[in-house]
């Protein structure tokens, strides 16, 4: 697809404005970008000393977790409960 095919849509994540372009619709986009603003703003309430850094990392793994999650789910894997046995069990990664 071709730039100019693209939707470009503007997004604030904790402050910072960032240009997102895509080819699915301006609103998925902006729902795309508020799902991260809330995650990160929520990580960053319950560890406040961390830096925007080590928010974003912990939100992108929170974000794989959610995936994997997702994705096993999907699948059906009969590893899905075995692989997190103590490791959370389900909870945010923080």
């Amino acid at each position: 697809m071709e730039e100019k095919d693209k939707n470009r849509v503007t997004v604030n994540i904790m402050g910072e404005e960032y240009v997102l372009r895509s080819s699915s619709s301006k609103d998925y986009m902006y729902k795309v970008g508020s799902y991260v603003d809330q995650l990160m703003k929520s990580l960053a309430e319950n560890n406040i000393q961390m830096s925007r850094q080590r928010i974003a990392v912990l939100a992108a793994l929170n974000l794989a977790d959610e995936l994997i999650r997702l994705k096993e789910e999907k699948e059906g894997s009969s590893e899905k409960g075995e692989d997190r046995k103590g490791k959370g069990g389900g909870n945010e990664l923080a």
